[in-house]
């Protein structure tokens, strides 16, 4: 008889993989389910435009957190990281914003109000003239859900969610960024028709500069924070700018 035949099988216990990990690679493979996943940011703004829900972004934002970690990838896999010099990157966020402010007040707005025979319509900030804790109290918030959140929700997640449905190539980031833009105009569609053109083009800076430091987020949250900053301050000293 053969000695091994005495010996005692050994069990070999094999673990299966949690359903976050299933899932997960899933949603990194699958054509299929990347495509569900980006119809569902679509759908998110029809809800919105029908008033179903009041703020698309937070949604986008709450998807992009939660499909992230689903992916194992995280807000730092897209951007969320220490930039390679924090000085350097806040002083160019703080010159750009005020540079791309100046440049939508004396040139944007004119060309688009011109385009639409509309001003930008800002009724919800009509109580902020000359009232400085309302003043603050619209800082905070634009820096946390403008600046921060909006620019990981369509930046972050939707901008390299929507690459990923195309292969990531460039003409993959080209037809992201321009639908990415897009939704980020229609998000704010209480501003009336020139205020969603208005924004386009603030998206379409934003994600440039998304790209030009590498991908990484900080340069657009601090420039999307410094033009929302400069613009409630000018509203506050009653200085609406020509195409509001």
């Amino acid at each position: 008889m053969d000695e091994a035949s005495d010996q005692p099988t050994a069990a070999v216990a094999v673990e299966r993989p949690g359903w976050r990990t299933a899932v997960g690679g899933a949603l990194r493979t699958r054509r299929l389910l990347i495509a569900l996943e980006v119809l569902f940011i679509g759908f998110a703004f029809i809800l919105r435009g029908l008033g179903v829900i009041r703020n698309a972004s937070l949604l986008l934002f709450l998807m992009g957190w939660f499909s992230l970690w689903l992916r194992s990838v995280g807000w730092r896999g897209v951007g969320l990281r220490r930039p390679t010099n924090w000085w350097q990157t806040v002083l160019l966020g703080i010159a750009i914003g005020i540079a791309y402010d100046a440049a939508d007040i004396f040139a944007v707005l004119p060309a688009i109000r011109r385009l639409t025979g509309q001003a930008v319509q800002l009724e919800q900030f009509g109580a902020l003239r000359g009232k400085f804790g309302t003043l603050l109290l619209l800082l905070l918030l634009t820096w946390v859900f403008g600046a921060f959140v909006e620019e990981m929700a369509y930046r972050g997640y939707a901008l390299n969610r929507i690459a990923d449905l195309f292969g990531r190539s460039r003409v993959a980031f080209a037809l992201s960024t321009i639908a990415v833009s897009s939704l980020f105009g229609f998000a704010h569609m209480k501003q009336g028709i020139s205020g969603v053109l208005d924004n386009i083009a603030a998206g379409l800076v934003f994600t440039m500069l998304y790209f030009v430091s590498g991908r990484n987020l900080w340069l657009p949250v601090i420039v999307h924070g410094v033009v929302d900053t400069t613009s409630l301050v000018l509203l506050y000293f009653g200085l609406a700018p020509n195409g509001y």
